[in-house]
Parts: structure tokens; C-alpha cells; sequence
């Protein structure tokens, strides 16, 4: 059979067919959002041509969202909208990767209310404005474009719904070929990696359809069961035990993971020079402990050993706390589920021993299911042995929505830093640590009893500056060759801050040293900071591992143990005799099973999703009444003052004692009618807002016992009350009312004021 040549009209007819449009515009779609993701040109060539089915198969799926045009007149104008959100998410992913190592995933979209609250740690303001410009002239674009955009004719409608089927099936089929022969993959266990292997748009996509954790094959009440009785029995469950149940097949996962290496390296020798001080040293009291003392977990942001850097050296030792505390307690190599991001997953998996890798890629469980149930968590545990579980965090409360979740995770106070006091600053406007002492000594001395402590720092945030910030650094560094400028900036802001860290440890347990409870102290990194780090760079651990201390003022056996993060919290407890909660029990008798993972993905599922058959008997936790802060917000009297810009004397009885009554008053200019006014009361900070009959007003912090406002006089009856606001104004909680009666407008103006004669 002799094949004819094609014609160039026969050409231009192929390529007419909308389907064959689609899939080209597909193709070059998914290679610009692989140049954005790879950030490389060069790296996207070299992955379209090494990697064929996956670059294939991320243009069907780009291809499968541009189908539906089809069905419409305005068929161009689809094509662009779709290609233009392709294009966002490609450099969307590209400015985050600038920022942090976890690309784009579908669940940033759900948490935009709460990355705005922190742009301007990451972006500038011409940077805002320029970004708000290209998104209004984006809209406009797309409203022009709607209008002039020619229509076409109207495609038949059985036809175009057989090809969208027909794409949707081969989508199936080619997943359903992709992962078993292993081009492609359900759960990722480095969202980065899986991103450069599999693609971004199957990436983002599965992000989008996979959340939770899908049923496991094996789920059974008997299952479930089974494993609840070993619990109980303290016996060990194996597949040996369980094969009538799994129909005796082989395991499909293995044991629990060993994170390596199995002992965590010395530091590389630091050389200081003769005037720098030596490491603190901190004594061991020849203590035995309670059965239950005090437990504090301290997460530590961003933080890590940065002389682990292969070839860096530093002018003196920038964690000399750290490094006493490695060499004298329990420590080891903590495995997390992120780098460089991600602080509530390592939250997750240390609160509530689950393992994030059961759920879908880059998913948040903060954000998803712990917004409708609650979980077990060590709080939850402990509550059950008479505890008091607070929370603490020295950024904003609603930030992962803690202020939600917490309840849900079983804690009793949340103290944000809506309700600190004296908080200082680090050049990129994030809290220092230091402020975190004060909360964490008002959290234990708030009960009689034993007191659980969660409390995540800040201060190790980026983006770190990639130009000289630090007017006199303490400590300086030098990094190999193959390090630009732009890191040396970079690294020399983050180990300065974490200095400061280190410092902020030292004094806390020189703090706990002295505190007449028994106190167990467990600090660590929640993850490596966003500066581009290789493994290769770092001697001898992954870029997945952090390190963990456990430090107490009592006697407690030093050991080198590594753990994942959902099995801290199972091993600190284990170590002090604590074997309450299914998950806790779980983790410190089944580690040995070579079902281990499995079986925690069915309790996790079970738990979270399932029958709940691990919790008969119990019942699903309830939720706790939430409190935010330790101190009580009250609001006492309220006074006036005609003049707006003099010093006023507020009577030593209308305060708290140890306020010595002198205020300058604000030189606001006030309006006809309206007075400065001074709320007493207590437990007040900076983000303490004055309500009056629930409408903001401008409010000024003067100290923890007086806020000051400009407002008219107050009729009988009008409500005031104190709310804490964070930066994105919603309300945390709200004060006592302060209902103005006569008796209240008589005493209204202190007796003294020398402007009050002729005043409205």
C-alpha cells in the first residue's frame, strides 16, 4: 500500500481540529509550568525527553482541563483564561520555591487568609503593589478579552461529550498504568522530589483530589480490633497474628523506619577566639522525680545545627547552650515531614503521634480534617491523668487557625502573642523568643497541679535577607566557595537569630533549674530553614531531619535514640512511664512489628474517617473550651480627661498597684464633644482594642493596666468592653462589658482635671 505524502492542506486541516489545538497547547502549557517548577530552562528540556510518559501525561491533564472549551461559542476565550491559570500556578510555585522548599499545593489556596497576614515578611511594599497591578490588569484583560473575543460555531454536543469521556478514561487508565508501573505515585513522601518526578500538574491536581486517608485496604473492625487487644495485652501483632484477617498476604509495608545515621555526629570543631565565654554549664540536682512532673515541649523554629554545614566555620560557637545539651541529655535525630516550611505538620505529628504520610500530598491536616473532629493528642493523654494543657506561640493566634484547632487537639489555654507583653522584635518584624519565658512561667504557675506545656517559637523565620541587614553582627561565618553572596547574607541574619535562640534556651532552663516542680524540658528544630541546603552539604543526615533534646531538673538516664516526629511524644512519655492513649500505647509496643505502618495507617483511618472502633468504650474526645491567654482581660473604670496633650495623674486606687498613675496624654486631635479616655482594668497588651457598643475605636496601649482612646463622652447604658485582635482584626476574645451607669458619669473626670470648666 503506497502512503501518500501529506499535503500541506491535509496539515493545516489536522491541526484546524480543535482536539489537536487543545493537546499543543497542552504540551507547550505543561513545558512553561516545568520550567517554572524546575526553575530551569535546561532541567525542563532534559525531563521532557528522560522522562516521556510523565511529560505525556501532564499534557493529558492539562489537555482534559482545556476540553470543556469546547462546548462553548466563546471557545478562545476559555482556552485563555485556562492557559492563564496554568501560568499562575506555574509561577506561583516558582515565587514560593524562593521562599521556602515546598512547592504549590492546593491547600496554600485554602490558607490565603492566613499567608496575608504575613506578606510583608516576604514581600515589600512596591512588591505588593506591583503583584495588586498585574492582578487588576490580569481581570481587566479577561473582561476585554470576553467581550471582543470572536465566537466560533457551536460544536455538536454527543460528540464533544464522547471525546471528554474519552480523555477522562484514559486518564484513568494512564494513572492506573503510571503508578503500578511505578512512573507515577499515590502518596509522596518528599513533596519537592515528587514534584521534579511526577510532574506539577499531576502534583498540584492530586492535591487538589486527594485529601485525607483513603480507606486502607485492609480496614476491619476485626482488624482494628485485633490490634486494640494487643494493646491492651502488651503482646506484640503480627502478620503472623493477623493473616485469617488480611487473607494471609504478605505485608505491604515495612517495619518502622530507622532514622539514620543511628548517632548524631559531633559538632564540627568550632574555633573561638580567647574572649569568647565558654558554654554555660548547667547543673544536674540530685533529684528523683514524680510520676507525673511537668512536661514542656519548646519547638523551635527553623531551628538546626548550622556547623553541621560541611566547610563553614564561625568567629565563636553560635549555639554553645545547644551543643552542652546534645553532649549531657537524651538527644538524637528528629525525622520531619517538611524543609524549610510546613511547622504546623510537624506540629501535627508531634501532638498526635499520626503520620502525615497516610494523608495527601502537602495537605494540612489544621486545615482539613481537625476542623470538624476531634483527635488524640498527648494532650488529650494527659488531661487524663489530671493535666492542664496550654499552648503557647509568639505569633498570631488565628495563623493555621490554632485558635480553632487547639480545642480540637484537647488543650485547655492558648496564649498567642495577642497576649504578651514586653515583645521585641528581629529586624524582619517576627516576635523574639526571649518573650516565651514569661508565658511559659505564668502557664505553670496558673494551676496547682501538673501542667502540659506546648509552645512554638518564631523567631528563626524567614525569608532571610540576601543583602547586609545586621548593622554589628554577633557572630560571623564563612561558608565554602561554592555558596553565593546572596546565602553568606542569608545565613549570617539566621545564625545570628538562632544565637539568640540558644540564649532564650539557656535562660529557660536556668529558669526550670530553679522551679520547685519536677519539669521535663523537650526542645527541637520543626524543620531546616528555606535556604537551599543539600544533604551533600551537611555532615552525615538529611535535610529531613532536625535534632531533638530532652532535658530535665531531676535525674534521667542520657540516651542517643532517633525518632520520626509522631513517635517523640510516645518516647518521651514511654521514658517517664506514661502509657495512656491508644496511639501513645501503639507507638512504644508495635515498633517492632512488621505491620507497624500499616497498622498505624488503620488506626490513624479508624480514628479520623472510620467506624471508630479503636475509641468504643471512650467515644470520640470532646472538644475543649478553648481559653486564649493565661491572664483574664477585665475592664474596671474608665476615666476622662478634657486636655489632649498634657500629663495626667490617674489616682493610685482606679489601678492595679505598682502603676504609678503618670500618663502623657495623646495629642490626637479631638473633634467637638469628644474626650480622652483611659480604660483601667488588667491583662491589657498592644492588641488590645476598646469596643464601644461593639464598634471598634482607636485605642492606644499604655501599659497592662490602662489603654487610652479618643471617643465622645459615654450615655448611660453604653456597653464598653476590650477585645484582642490580631493583625488581620478578628476577635479572639472578648473582655468583661463595662456598662456605664450615672453613678459611673458622676466619677467620670477625676476631681483634679484642670480643664474640665467650660468643657461640653
Amino acid at each position: 500500500m503506497k502512503i501518500s505524502k501529506p499535503t500541506k492542506e491535509s496539515v493545516q486541516q489536522f491541526l484546524a481540529r480543535p482536539i489537536v489545538q487543545i493537546f499543543f497547547l497542552a504540551a507547550a502549557l505543561n513545558f512553561i509550568v516545568d520550567i517554572f517548577s524546575r526553575e530551569s530552562l535546561w532541567l525542563a528540556i532534559v525531563a521532557m525527553f528522560s522522562h516521556p510518559f510523565v511529560f505525556l501525561y501532564n499534557t493529558l491533564i492539562i489537555t482534559i482541563t482545556l476540553a470543556p472549551a469546547l462546548f462553548f461559542r466563546r471557545r478562545y476565550f476559555y482556552y485563555t483564561v485556562v492557559s492563564l491559570l496554568w501560568f499562575i500556578i506555574g509561577v506561583v510555585d516558582f515565587i514560593l520555591l524562593q521562599f521556602r522548599t515546598t512547592p504549590f499545593t492546593f491547600v496554600d489556596i485554602t490558607m490565603i487568609k492566613s499567608a496575608i497576614s504575613i506578606w510583608d515578611h516576604y514581600l515589600s511594599i512596591p512588591q505588593l503593589i506591583l503583584l495588586g497591578i498585574v492582578v487588576l490588569l490580569a481581570i481587566a484583560g479577561c473582561v476585554v478579552l470576553f467581550r471582543k473575543c470572536r465566537k466560533v460555531e457551536r460544536m455538536p454536543f454527543f460528540r464533544v461529550t464522547a471525546a471528554l469521556i474519552l480523555l477522562l478514561a484514559t486518564g484513568i487508565v494512564s494513572t492506573s498504568f503510571g503508578v503500578r508501573f511505578q512512573f507515577l505515585a499515590e502518596n509522596f513522601g518528599n513533596l519537592a522530589d515528587a514534584y521534579h518526578d511526577y510532574g506539577l500538574p499531576y502534583c498540584f491536581m492530586s492535591s487538589v483530589l486527594n485529601t485525607g486517608i483513603p480507606k486502607p485496604k485492609h480496614y476491619s473492625d476485626e482488624y482494628v480490633q485485633e490490634i486494640i487487644d494487643a494493646l491492651e495485652n502488651g503482646t506484640l501483632v503480627t502478620s503472623k497474628e493477623l493473616a485469617d484477617i488480611r487473607d494471609d498476604e504478605p505485608p505491604t509495608v515495612t517495619p518502622a523506619p530507622s532514622p539514620t545515621p543511628t548517632e548524631p555526629p559531633a559538632p564540627p570543631t568550632v574555633t573561638v577566639p580567647p574572649t569568647i565565654t565558654e558554654a554555660p554549664v548547667i547543673t544536674e540536682p540530685p533529684k528523683t522525680h514524680s510520676d507525673t512532673p511537668n512536661i514542656i515541649f519548646l519547638q523551635l523554629e527553623s531551628f538546626f545545627d548550622p556547623t553541621a554545614i560541611l566547610g563553614s566555620t564561625f568567629s565563636s560557637d553560635p549555639l554553645p547552650t545547644w551543643h552542652y545539651l546534645l553532649d549531657h541529655y537524651t538527644s538524637g535525630y528528629l525525622t520531619v515531614p517538611s524543609i524549610g516550611a510546613g511547622t504546623a505538620n510537624t506540629e501535627f505529628e508531634v501532638i498526635t503521634g499520626m503520620n502525615l504520610d497516610f494523608f495527601g500530598p502537602g495537605e494540612y491536616p489544621y486545615k482539613t480534617i481537625l476542623q470538624e473532629t476531634t483527635c488524640e493528642s498527648i494532650g488529650y493523654v494527659l488531661k487524663n491523668l489530671d493535666y492542664t494543657a496550654h499552648a503557647i506561640h509568639n505569633n498570631n493566634g488565628t495563623f493555621y487557625e490554632r485558635h480553632k484547632v487547639f480545642s480540637q487537639l484537647g488543650f485547655d489555654t492558648f496564649t498567642s502573642i495577642e497576649y504578651m507583653q514586653n515583645i521585641e522584635r528581629t529586624p524582619l518584624d517576627w516576635a523574639k523568643d526571649m518573650v516565651l519565658l514569661e508565658e511559659i512561667a505564668k502557664s505553670l504557675d496558673s494551676t496547682r497541679g501538673h501542667d502540659f506545656i506546648y509552645t512554638i517559637s518564631v523567631q528563626g523565620h524567614g525569608s532571610y535577607p540576601t543583602e547586609p541587614l545586621l548593622s554589628n553582627p554577633l557572630i560571623d561565618l564563612t561558608l565554602p566557595d561554592d555558596f553565593s553572596k546572596e546565602q553568606y547574607y542569608q545565613f549570617l541574619y539566621y545564625v545570628n537569630q538562632i544565637h539568640e535562640m540558644d540564649t532564650f534556651v539557656a535562660e529557660l532552663i536556668a529558669y526550670l533549674e530553679e522551679f520547685d516542680e519536677d519539669t521535663v524540658l523537650v526542645m527541637y528544630g520543626d524543620h531546616l530553614p528555606g535556604l537551599k541546603l543539600t544533604d551533600e552539604q551537611l555532615d552525615g543526615h538529611s535535610l529531613f531531619q532536625t535534632q531533638y533534646v530532652l532535658w530535665s531538673n531531676f535525674e534521667l538516664e542520657k540516651e542517643t535514640h532517633n525518632v520520626e516526629a509522631y513517635q517523640l511524644y510516645s518516647y518521651v512519655l514511654d521514658r517517664l512511664d506514661i502509657h495512656e492513649g491508644i496511639i501513645n500505647r501503639f507507638h512504644q509496643t508495635q515498633q517492632a512489628s512488621d505491620l507497624y505502618l500499616e497498622e498505624l495507617e488503620i488506626l490513624e483511618y479508624d480514628m479520623l474517617y472510620g467506624e471508630q472502633t479503636s475509641l468504643q468504650g471512650i467515644g470520640p474526645y470532646a472538644a475543649t473550651d478553648l481559653r486564649m491567654g493565661v491572664d483574664t482581660v477585665l475592664v474596671t473604670n474608665i476615666l476622662a480627661f478634657a486636655e489632649s496633650h498634657s500629663t495626667a495623674t490617674i489616682p493610685s486606687a482606679q489601678i492595679t498597684p505598682g502603676v504609678d498613675g503618670t500618663i502623657v496624654l495623646p495629642e490626637n486631635e479631638k473633634e467637638d464633644g469628644e474626650y480622652t479616655v483611659f480604660l483601667i482594668g488588667s491583662g491589657f497588651t498592644p492588641y488590645s482594642v476598646v469596643q464601644v457598643d461593639d464598634e471598634n475605636v482607636s485605642t492606644m496601649y499604655v501599659n497592662e493596666n490602662v489603654l487610652s482612646s479618643i471617643m465622645p463622652l459615654p450615655d448611660v447604658g453604653t456597653e464598653i468592653r476590650v477585645t484582642q485582635q490580631g493583625n488581620d482584626e478578628q476577635v479572639l476574645s472578648t473582655s468583661n462589658p463595662l456598662i456605664i451607669t450615672a453613678e459611673i458619669l458622676k466619677s467620670i473626670f477625676p476631681a483634679d482635671n484642670p480643664e474640665l470648666e467650660g468643657e461640653d
